[in-house]
């Protein structure tokens, strides 16, 4: 499905992307975008995809690759849920 969107070029030569294209293609702030020209006169800009690959550490399968999104509230929220988890075991 094409989804076509109106934006303006601001005086810093910035463009905003909304916000429904941003959530489909997993665009959160400081991602990494390539812009691209074309002979046929377009600019194409997509979302940096890092490539993942996999390694061999001690006999364990690691992935290796960049979040697309950040991730510091995930981790703190995942931290408290295994603290809150952890404390009621140790209820008496």
């Amino acid at each position: 499905m094409v989804i076509k969107f109106k934006t303006r070029i601001d005086r810093f030569g910035r463009i905003v992307i909304p916000k429904r294209i941003r959530d489909d293609f997993g665009i959160a702030d400081n991602s990494e975008l390539e812009i691209e020209t074309t002979d046929r006169n377009e600019i194409i800009v997509h979302p940096k995809i890092a490539t993942p690959f996999i390694t061999d550490k001690g006999g364990i399968l690691v992935v290796c690759s960049e979040p697309t999104a950040p991730f510091g509230n995930f981790l703190s929220k995942d931290r408290s849920d295994r603290i809150k988890k952890i404390s009621k075991e140790l209820e008496f």
